[in-house]
């Protein structure tokens, strides 16, 4: 029997035979190699392991590929284009590929001398003064998708040019005087922008003179004045950093003068810092301004390090501001860490609201309860509220709250962190959630046992309690008895995923809890019998595969299992984690998962009076 390699070679044989027959008789100038070439091209011409000539994708029509632009440039935003493990993160790219006509077919023109000046600006300094593209030039630059395309050929950068959905998100890492963003906001052509800039100090950038008592009187706390036409002058020294931080107090002023004039067009604005005179500063600025018609999102978060939380320091950049003159219409997201407003003022800005979250705020400047209550009230569709030090205000000596319980009907999602327990408790009974659906506790310090049990109490005004409708439930922190965790599960019936932070002791009773209450003896009842995807911390492989068996076993299955990282995990048992539920996940822990993680990384972990094997 002839094999199919053979069969095929006869068959290829005999069409190069009869095409070559055909060629010379149509032909009779040709001679026999040559009408063999000419066979061949034919033969190759629809091959799709040959290239073709010349640049096929330029075929399409300039609004797919400019859809396809803003795709890749999406992609690159949300870190999906350099997954691949064996390459570096930071590719280097030479800007002067692809600048010179080879001949490969692409429509490949040199840029104009107004091209090379507007990518000198648009990529900041490019550390030579030889003509863009040089070599000399900007070889060593990572470059943004959008304008790595913009430097393919010249079909491809009018495009690019031409398509302002490229150029909306700004960052302003360029460094002063922050031309590559202004030129991206000329190429926004007015559509809305999001605006991401980053104050904050690295952790291992030490701050010198600290430790001496000079240093404050050297550097006063407010270094600028803003006069009634909104011009900012400041008298900032150098930065106290010896390596300065991305972007000083001067560069954070000159990015705002990049931006107020463009403030109709903010969609989302993101500022982060460490230290508060920067936060000061934009706040200032921010209420000089109109109103932020398209603003949709707001996230100001100040991440410096504070134990004293009764009263703002420091004392003298506390002023209360109301900003953008209290109109934002499309305001619906708001972030506010450590950033206090004037909130009686600022009702109507923080209103129509369906996210908010207030964090890490002193006592002294956080809302009174009367205006807490406005700003949810004028917010009929929000959804999400985060509590996390922070919260209306509360005289413990005056009963300020009032008797009256608050109603939020529409908040399906809330995050309760860091209060005291009085304090939190004072919140449980006041507040009525009776659509809440997920609920995220963050508590350490003290037994919380009173407060847990305020939750298992029915809410003000209604017969059921903050646990009976919950489907998602994170536990970070809450340090309580075990009859008080009995009493939680006993009431979570309806429950469908678990985060638990096991890290340390106090948390991990509620998974000894659970997984005891699976077993068939012991006398337990079966907590969380519609419980489908679990999330922990600090649990071992060992006692993640006894719970997924003891449920398999009860026939209430989890279907979903994610695991910190950082976990004692061995092969074989996330060979058996994976074969016996439908997804299994590790995952990063956070900084504060991390830390107790490294405290007990020497130590067995053991769950008391449970088998894990």
């Amino acid at each position: 029997m002839v094999n199919t390699n053979t069969q095929l070679s006869l068959a290829v044989k005999r069409d190069l035979v009869d095409n070559l027959a055909k060629v010379m008789s149509n032909d009779a100038s040709l001679t026999p190699e040559a009408a063999m070439l000419k066979i061949t091209m034919d033969m190759l011409a629809n091959n799709p392991y040959v290239p073709p000539k010349g640049c096929p994708v330029n075929d399409l029509p300039p609004e797919l590929l400019a859809y396809i632009f803003q795709v890749g440039t999406q992609m690159e935003a949300e870190g999906e284009l350099s997954e691949d493990d064996d390459d570096d993160d930071d590719e280097l790219v030479d800007l002067a590929d692809g600048w010179s006509s080879d001949g490969d077919g692409m429509d490949v023109d040199g840029p104009s001398r107004e091209d090379k000046k507007l990518d000198e600006d648009e990529l900041g300094d490019a550390g030579g003064e030889e003509e863009f593209g040089g070599e000399s030039g900007v070889e060593d630059l990572v470059l943004p998708f959008q304008v790595l395309v913009s430097h393919v050929c010249r079909h491809w950068r009018e495009i690019a040019l031409e398509s302002p959905t490229l150029w909306t998100t700004l960052s302003f890492t360029e460094g002063s005087p922050f031309e590559k963003s202004s030129i991206w906001i000329e190429r926004s052509k007015g559509l809305p922008l999001d605006i991401h800039i980053d104050c904050t100090i690295l952790d291992d950038e030490a701050i010198p003179g600290e430790d001496d008592a000079a240093a404050d009187s050297a550097f006063p706390p407010i270094r600028y004045r803003i006069e009634p036409n909104g011009q900012v002058y400041t008298g900032h020294p150098e930065c106290r950093d010896p390596r300065p931080p991305a972007l000083s107090l001067p560069d954070l002023s000159a990015i705002l003068d990049v931006l107020v004039p463009h403030i109709t067009q903010w969609r989302h604005f993101e500022l982060t810092c460490s230290l508060y005179d920067y936060m000061h500063l934009l706040l200032a600025r921010l209420s000089q301004c109109p109103a932020a018609p398209l603003l949709e999102t707001l996230q100001l978060y100040h991440y410096e390090d504070c134990e004293n939380y009764e009263v703002f320091s420091p004392r003298e950049l506390g002023t209360s501001f109301l900003i953008f003159n209290g109109e934002a219409p499309m305001l619906r997201n708001v972030s506010l860490w450590g950033v206090h407003l004037d909130w009686d003022r600022s009702v109507s800005l923080l209103s129509g609201l369906r996210d908010l979250e207030l964090a890490y705020h002193a006592k002294n400047v956080r809302p009174s309860w009367g205006t807490f209550t406005k700003m949810i009230s004028s917010s009929p569709d929000i959804r999400t509220l985060t509590l996390c030090l922070s919260g209306p205000a509360q005289d413990e000596d005056d009963n300020d709250w009032g008797t009256e319980p608050f109603e939020i009907q529409s908040l399906t999602d809330l995050v309760l962190c860091y209060h005291e327990q009085n304090y939190a408790i004072g919140l449980v009974r006041k507040l009525s959630v009776p659509n809440l659906r997920s609920l995220t506790l963050d508590y350490d310090d003290e037994d919380y046992s009173e407060f847990a049990q305020c939750l298992t109490l029915p809410m003000p005004g209604r017969k059921k309690s903050w646990l009976a409708g919950l489907e998602n439930l994170k536990i970070a922190g809450l340090p309580c008895n075990d009859k008080t965790i009995d009493t939680i599960f006993e009431q979570l019936v309806g429950l469908k995923t678990l985060n638990l932070n096991c890290s340390r002791d106090d948390e991990e009773k509620f998974f000894v809890r659970l997984l005891k209450s699976t077993g068939v003896s012991g006398g337990f009842k079966l907590y969380c019998p519609n419980l489908h995807t679990i999330t922990t911390s600090g649990i071992t492989g060992a006692h993640m595969k006894a719970f997924i068996f003891a449920r398999k076993a009860a026939r209430v299955p989890i279907k979903r299992v994610l695991m910190s990282e950082e976990d004692d995990v061995d092969e074989q048992q996330e060979q058996w984690l994976r074969a016996n539920v439908e997804e299994f996940e590790f995952f990063e822990p956070s900084d504060s998962e991390e830390e107790f993680i490294d405290e007990d990384e020497d130590e067995v972990y053991s769950l008391d009076g449970v088998d894990a094997n």
